[in-house]
């Protein structure tokens, strides 16, 4: 069985349209490494998790208080599933990027894309399409080529991010399915709130709960909770419905690549040759697919 993706509509958005929304999500979700970086120099991981995902649940119940009415019993079991999915995710993110360099623990988490057809063929019968087969091989060639531009190792947080990127994976095809049982902002929101909660727990068990203390402090959690946590995190599910999960999966190689240009941009760092043609192919590999789609349907 083949997905056609180019007939698939979502809550009003195109296909084209959920692929920009799937792309500002993971761009948006690129400063996460470098903040919550910044964040574990003062606050324990879990701790920042808790204090970051708690904050953006308050944000969305006061946004989007309205439509809680049309919570139900699928969609809020949808929502633990992928908030405990993706709390495993950003806890074994957590404690890679205390051991690892920021942009090679993006590189090995975000890698995840490779994975995400194996639980669509197993369990949807879902086969990616010859193009998007050939994308991934491009784009995967280049987080590999992007890999050799850095000096930086891996050391104890490597065990912790290929399980992040496990995760990852997973919470890539439980939002897929979730998102088209319906209600995908709502889904987001209870993931949120399970985010939040488990964290919460997590660092009372292991840790000692604090709340920020100095602006810098709340300036990177405001940042992590709005930024990335109610734009990049709850708004995937309304994008990733109108997608495959492999298709959706496939935007995660974004993550490195726009962490590379806020890097230029932001931090004066120097984007060499190899790195150059890193992005290009990953920037290939995202391109292939939709080409081939383009044309598809052209000849109908």
């Amino acid at each position: 069985m083949r997905m056609d993706t180019s007939r698939n509509r979502a809550a009003g958005l195109s296909v084209r349209q959920s692929e920009a929304l799937m792309a500002a999500v993971i761009v948006a979700r690129s400063t996460s490494f470098v903040f919550s970086r910044m964040a574990i120099n003062s606050m324990s991981p879990f701790n920042i998790l808790a204090v970051r995902f708690l904050a953006a649940f308050a944000i969305l119940l006061i946004l989007f208080s309205g439509k809680l009415r049309r919570l139900n019993r699928r969609v809020l079991r949808n929502g633990v599933i992928l908030g405990a999915t993706c709390e495993a995710m950003m806890a074994f993110e957590m404690l890679g990027i205390r051991y690892a360099e920021t942009s090679l623990a993006s590189l090995i988490e975000n890698a995840a894309f490779i994975l995400v057809p194996v639980p669509e063929i197993l369990l949807l019968g879902v086969y990616p399409t010859k193009a998007a087969v050939k994308g991934m091989a491009l784009a995967f060639l280049g987080l590999l080529v992007l890999g050799t531009g850095m000096t930086g190792g891996i050391g104890r947080g490597g065990p912790y991010l290929l399980l992040a990127m496990a995760c990852y994976a997973g919470t890539i095809f439980e939002t897929s399915v979730f998102a088209k049982e319906g209600e995908p902002l709502l889904v987001g929101i209870v993931q949120m709130g399970t985010m939040g909660t488990l964290s919460l727990l997590l660092t009372l068990g292991f840790e000692r709960f604090r709340l920020p203390q100095t602006g810098a402090e709340w300036a990177m959690i405001l940042m992590l909770a709005v930024v990335c946590s109610v734009f990049g995190f709850t708004l995937q599910p309304v994008a990733q419905r109108g997608l495959t999960a492999s298709r959706a999966g496939m935007f995660s190689v974004l993550n490195p690549l726009a962490a590379m240009l806020w890097g230029y941009l932001v931090l004066g760092e120097r984007i060499t040759p190899v790195k150059a043609l890193g992005a290009a192919l990953i920037v290939a590999g995202l391109l292939l697919p939709a080409a081939a789609d383009a044309k598809a349907e052209d000849g109908r």
